[in-house]
């Protein structure tokens, strides 16, 4: 077993396992799925045999459960177990507990001896740095929701809050929100958002009324389960995290469709409906009222555009990667818009030309977006002021003979593309080839009058 669960997570040097599935949030996900199967054959069975059989099958799952480390997995199978616990209690009393009894004892006393409980004992945000960090993401995401409309793409969610809404003292890395009901609804735009909450309450309320008919409460148990275990991590962008879940769903639809289930079945679908549009709704009017911000910032129902600050931006930059470094390229424009020469002014990235409005004054074209030459700003009538960052062909620009508006060309000293000569209107920045650290100034501060290399 040590093989296949021997990875690079460790919690005070001890291996957090995690079977192959890239996460021990994710083994325990799955882990927790086969203890509540356990614990719901336990509770039903009248075979004396077969429940003892499964208490001794949960123990080596129970030991490899706290062997992740897991604390959303942990909460995970609380959420699911206590759907099955109560209904049995509702329905038996107290009968048939005592193999109950032994399995939590034995996953109590695995978490004790390998120390999972002292790493859950000392969970508190202020004492854990992983329990802080998603604390830190989860409190932008309403503002991420709000900010765009069309949301910010699938895949994004990560790189958009490092980008826009990371505090500029911190530098962790996200892939995503870890979490994956915040991860989705920040990627989706409002349709997407509101049926993903449908979806959520139409699952939970046909599993409850499953429990209530038939007296089952497995399926509400899993789904119960696998939904607090992707609040808490990425868990359920993995298909075999749904496969349980999912394997459930027949039963549950059978009842759902049953013609005794008329009005639960309309009690459900209103409660779905109303669910998904009472959580956009609310979203929404958080994204009307809420307190002003340092930083406003707006991305297009397109995703084309995005604008940082309140007012319609008279400057946009074309946006290239390469020149801006990189997907997080926010982070430098949120730093230049706290220091004077930023300070109150409105800022807008295209991803294309063709996106910037007719009625830019101020327009800087980075990289691969001013490849197309000068005859592609003829739409702009009140173009005063043009800057182009690490053209391919700057002498291209810097031949075209023009007073207004106003033309600079930028290039890295380092870049093969920088002429050797110095030439009016040339910019050469020191010791940068294509990229440009500090773009937002060379973009968007007051040209210095000079053509010399600085």
């Amino acid at each position: 077993m040590i093989p296949l669960c021997a990875n690079e997570f460790l919690y005070r040097g001890i291996p957090r396992w995690d079977f192959g599935l890239d996460s021990p949030n994710k083994a325990a996900t799955i882990l927790a799925f086969l203890l509540l199967l356990l614990l719901a054959a336990i509770l039903r069975t009248r075979r004396r045999w077969l429940a003892w059989s499964c208490t001794a099958l949960a123990a080596p799952i129970g030991y490899a459960f706290a062997h992740t480390f897991s604390r959303g997995g942990f909460v995970a199978l609380l959420a699911g177990a206590t759907a099955i616990v109560a209904n049995h209690l509702h329905l038996h009393g107290r009968k048939r507990l005592l193999p109950l009894l032994l399995v939590a004892g034995m996953v109590a006393a695995s978490t004790v001896w390998i120390g999972f409980a002292a790493r859950l004992a000392a969970s508190a945000p202020s004492a854990d740095m992983s329990a802080g960090n998603r604390l830190v993401m989860w409190r932008a995401v309403p503002d991420m929701m709000a900010d765009a409309p069309g949301g910010w793409g699938l895949g994004n969610s990560g790189t958009a809050f490092m980008s826009w809404y990371q505090p500029l003292s911190r530098n962790e890395r996200y892939r995503s929100l870890v979490n994956s009901h915040f991860t989705w609804l920040v990627e989706f735009g409002w349709f997407g958002r509101c049926m993903i909450a449908a979806g959520w309450v139409f699952a939970l309320c046909l599993g409850a009324i499953h429990m209530k008919r038939k007296r089952d409460p497995l399926p509400l148990s899993l789904w119960l389960c696998l939904g607090t275990a992707a609040f808490f991590s990425s868990v359920a962008e993995e298909w075999y995290a749904w496969a349980i879940p999912i394997a459930a769903l027949p039963p549950m639809a059978k009842t759902f469709l049953a013609p005794e289930a008329r009005t639960d079945r309309r009690r459900i679908i209103h409660a779905a409906i109303g669910g998904g549009l009472i959580f956009t709704c609310a979203v929404a009017a958080w994204g009307h009222f809420r307190a002003d911000r340092a930083f406003a910032i707006h991305r297009d129902l397109d995703g084309k555009r995005i604008v940082l600050g309140e007012a319609e931006p008279a400057d946009w930059i074309v946006l290239d990667e390469q020149t801006m470094g990189g997907p997080c390229y926010g982070r430098a424009l949120r730093a230049f818009a706290q220091t004077p020469a930023g300070k109150g002014r409105s800022f807008g990235i295209a991803s294309e030309l063709a996106a910037v409005p007719e009625t830019v004054r101020r327009l800087t074209l980075c990289g691969r977006s001013a490849d197309g030459g000068h005859d592609a700003l003829k739409r702009f009538a009140q173009l005063e002021d043009v800057r182009i960052l690490a053209p391919a062909r700057p002498f291209d620009w810097l031949a075209w003979k023009t007073s207004t508006p106003k033309l600079q060309v930028i290039c890295g000293d380092l870049s093969p593309n920088c002429p050797d000569e110095d030439v009016a209107g040339l910019k050469t920045v020191p010791g940068v080839r294509d990229f440009f650290p500090a773009w937002p100034y060379l973009a968007f501060a007051p040209i210095d009058g000079g053509n010399s290399a600085d």
